[in-house]
């Protein structure tokens, strides 16, 4: 699929997702909702430029559960941790400032990764980098470079779920597709 066919795809993807939030707003469907509705997404792509969603080549559905799944269990483990620290001895707790390179090219990836990590107990973005290889995060609790390490590689390895689960056009070479 050439580039311009999945950014056309993309913006239509986005503007039916649009036009579906009017209806929902308007709470009914008619004819005279669905020409208005179809009039303000036309104006709000002329106004703002709205970015074109990445498309993604594949969802595999089992890696989507397994990742939820991986999901779920850090979230529960990062939220004992930070509890515990909280209630033990919450002024000896340290953190850090780490740099993960990331090796996903998909804004989708990326952005997955972001949220996923900010929703942790714990951790936060803090910055990304123009070039949109290295995430800077605030982690907690961090005591030393092995549990640098280890924060390291949890961004690490769910940057890996997500493109297993997801694959997009920008990580996937053109060949691949069966």
């Amino acid at each position: 699929m050439n580039d311009a066919l999945r950014r056309a795809g993309s913006r239509l993807a986005m503007g039916v997702w649009l036009l579906g939030i009017w209806l929902l707003l308007w709470g009914r469907v008619d004819a005279l909702t669905v020409i208005g509705g179809g009039i303000a997404v036309a104006a709000a792509y002329a106004a703002s430029r709205l970015p074109a969603v990445p498309l993604v080549r594949r969802i595999r559905p089992l890696r989507v559960v397994e990742a939820v799944l991986e999901f779920s269990w850090d979230l529960l483990a990062s939220s004992v941790v930070i509890g515990w620290h909280a209630l033990y001895r919450p002024g000896h707790v340290r953190g850090a400032i780490i740099d993960v390179e990331m090796r996903s090219r998909s804004d989708l990836i990326l952005l997955a990764v972001t949220n996923s990590i900010s929703l942790r107990p714990g951790t936060i973005l803090i910055d990304l980098d123009a070039e949109r290889t290295v995430l800077r995060i605030h982690a907690v609790p961090v005591r030393g470079p092995q549990e640098a390490d280890s924060m390291r590689d949890g961004v690490v390895r769910t940057e890996e779920r997500l493109m297993r689960a997801f694959v997009t056009w920008e990580d996937a070479p053109p060949k691949e597709d069966r």
